[in-house]
């Protein structure tokens, strides 16, 4: 067996292939939705949600309504049920909101630390 160059990975079955190729692959099999879900749940999610946006909200958003139409039979505490409701979402969606630009800025230094220079093949 001949020894690996800098620019070559052995796989796992004993093949060889260009470091670019590799590299190419790890961009392939970036899902956005997967890495979502690892960093939520620890661990990847076959089943991560790829809908668009909008859909998934009203998806999530048609499901507790519909449910408090049931919960408060009278328009007044139906509408203070979705006033409140309504808050509470906006309380989540600002800190989560937080919480994701510290993450990418965190993730954006740790890059920025790496100096190793690019591959190229």
């Amino acid at each position: 067996m001949r020894p690996l160059c800098v620019e070559e990975k052995a796989l796992t079955k004993g093949s060889i292939y260009n470091m670019s190729t590799y590299i190419e692959d790890i961009f392939f099999r970036t899902n956005l939705g997967q890495i979502r879900e690892f960093l939520l749940h620890g661990v990847e999610s076959l089943e991560a949600e790829d809908h668009a946006y909008g859909v998934r909200l009203e998806n999530g958003r048609e499901t507790i309504y519909k449910r408090l139409q049931k919960l408060c039979p009278d328009e007044d505490s139906l509408d203070e049920a979705q006033d409140e409701l309504s808050y509470a979402l906006g309380s989540y969606e600002s800190v989560f909101m937080e919480l994701g630009m510290k993450m990418g800025a965190r993730l954006i230094y740790q890059l920025l630390l790496t100096t190793e220079p690019e591959v190229r093949s």
